[in-house]
């Protein structure tokens, strides 16, 4: 017997078959340790995201084409552990029909942050009151007296894929980050507290530009794909500060702490600096520890 077409992913258990509705939300084609090649569809909904498995045979380029991504999609087929012996699901695909919208209520694949939105913006907004530096606040502030910033920043999904890749996700992302430098400025009182919490406000300023997302779908931008959204964030708060009288040796160190937030350049995370300053390496650490946090917490 199918499951109910109103099961969540939260919902779904190994072994049975399926006949569900979800968001398509991305699609790649993979090729298999002994050279076949298959397609992995990113499905998800309010709950969740899963992985649907096409094992397409030599039909691969003729039914990735078919799939389209950001609609609300039938999905049939069985629910299976890939890889086996992983303890991770996925779907293996059967059938994937396209939904009139008539047959679902959209609020039900609307993937947004869990977490109280007016508690979030009244973290950021405290954060922005307690900073006692006159030059790092008006940048801040320079960003933030912006209602279309504000309504875009709070809006905004941290990531496509790996974590806070919802809406609302950036602003989640930030407060947690936030938090993680608080208590990392109370172990060590020598850190620059302003410094930290302006770098930790706006490392990620840029995903406003890296991402274009509407309900049901991330997609990154031609400017994220080209540029990454440390550049753009570099050049978003490097713009707001040419208009504002701020010393060279404070701008130069919270582009630095921006610019550096994904560790040394030998990760190959896109850091094009290596983290120099306390401040620096503090954010790095907060960040990543968040971002790999959430991306557990999200494929469990």
């Amino acid at each position: 017997l199918y499951k109910s077409e109103n099961d969540f992913v939260k919902e779904l258990k190994y072994g049975g078959s399926i006949k569900s509705l979800f968001a398509v939300s991305d699609k790649v084609i993979k090729r298999g340790k002994s050279g076949f090649r298959y397609i992995d569809v990113i499905l998800s909904d309010k709950t969740g995201t899963i992985v649907g498995r096409f094992l397409s045979g030599d039909k691969t380029d003729e039914i990735y084409a078919s799939i389209r991504t950001g609609v609300v999609c039938r999905i049939i087929g069985t629910v299976d552990e890939f890889p086996k012996g992983s303890g991770s699901f996925s779907i293996k695909l059967d059938k994937i029909e396209v939904c009139s919208e008539g047959e679902y209520d959209i609020d039900d694949f609307k993937r947004v942050s869990e977490k109280d939105r007016d508690a979030l913006i009244a973290k950021i907004e405290s954060a922005i009151d307690q900073i006692q530096n006159e030059d790092l606040k008006s940048i801040l502030q320079a960003f933030f007296s912006d209602a279309r910033f504000k309504g875009e920043f709070y809006d905004a999904p941290s990531a496509k894929k790996m974590h806070h890749n919802y809406t609302g996700g950036l602003l989640e992302h930030t407060v947690e980050v936030l938090k993680i430098c608080e208590t990392a400025c109370e172990i060590f009182s020598e850190l620059n507290r302003d410094l930290l919490y302006t770098g930790a406000i706006l490392h990620d300023v840029g995903k406003l530009r890296t991402y274009d997302y509407g309900p049901l779908s991330i997609e990154i931008s031609k400017e994220g794909d080209l540029l990454e959204h440390l550049v753009i964030s570099y050049e978003m708060i490097r713009e707001k500060m040419r208009t504002l009288d701020i010393p060279e040796e404070l701008s130069t160190k919270l582009l630095h702490v921006v610019l550096s937030h994904h560790g040394e350049v030998k990760n190959g995370w896109g850091s094009p600096v290596n983290p120099k300053i306390p401040e620096a390496i503090a954010l790095h650490h907060a960040d990543n520890l968040d971002a790999k946090i959430k991306g557990r917490l999200q494929s469990d």
